[in-house]
């Protein structure tokens, strides 16, 4: 059976480098490489704003240019859910950003260029942001070296639940606290993401991780039964 290919939309320069690793772990774990591939090309296409409102054919238009990919089963889209609002198509006019909200209507936009039909399609919002995840899997990073030998995420760092001046977006800026060089998307998201565990993430139960393992359950089902998926649902 020929293998089809999932490809991966993402947000930052950090992201094109982790998420792959993070996708890898759940379809090692899922069995899905027997008819899945992972393309090479993970596509950095921004924040949830360059994609919403007035700039909604930009989304469209990545997802024709990942339809160019040879053999494309499906596409996944990972941002970080940090917004507070999100453009709208009335110029200057912005409403409260919701994550559900707005991944299904992203979902529902895929279906007018195949999504669904021709190729499936995932949307997912990390909450607040993808680094939310690693501080959830705090217990499998302390004391650890990062690949190049670094020290990463030093010994003493303290649950979260004990940590009362955490606030909803400060995840970058915990893990820098956490780290004797500060933390650096660009450098340290990748080395971090490979030695997170996803038993450590799903100890503190991150609503929108389960959903992002859903999501990629979701798309690894699709692309093995050739039935095209898009999701969430409207």
């Amino acid at each position: 059976m020929s293998r089809k290919r999932l490809v991966l939309f993402v947000e930052g320069e950090g992201d094109q480098e982790a998420v792959p690793v993070l996708v890898k772990k759940v379809l090692t774990e899922i069995n899905a490489w027997e008819y899945l591939t992972l393309d090479d090309n993970v596509f950095r296409v921004g924040g949830v704003m360059n994609l919403t409102g007035r700039n909604v054919e930009k989304w469209t238009n990545w997802l024709q240019a990942a339809a160019k990919r040879s053999n494309l089963g499906g596409v996944l889209l990972l941002l970080d859910g940090d917004a507070k609002k999100i453009s709208t198509e009335q110029p200057q006019k912005k409403e409260m950003f919701c994550a559900a909200n707005v991944a299904r209507r992203l979902a529902a936009q895929a279906h007018t260029v195949g999504g669904g039909s021709v190729f499936s399609v995932a949307c997912v919002f990390a909450r607040q942001e993808y680094e939310s995840w690693l501080m959830a899997g705090i217990d499998s990073l302390r004391g650890k070296r990062l690949s190049d030998g670094r020290l990463g995420i030093c010994e003493e760092a303290p649950d979260l639940e004990h940590d009362t001046d955490l606030k909803p977006r400060d995840a970058k800026k915990w893990l820098g606290q956490q780290m004797d060089r500060g933390y650096k998307a660009t450098t340290d998201q990748k080395p971090l993401t490979e030695l997170v565990t996803l038993d450590s993430i799903r100890q503190t139960n991150p609503r929108s991780f389960r959903r992002f393992e859903r999501a990629v359950q979701e798309l690894s089902d699709a692309l093995k039964t050739g039935e095209h998926v898009v999701t969430p649902q409207t």
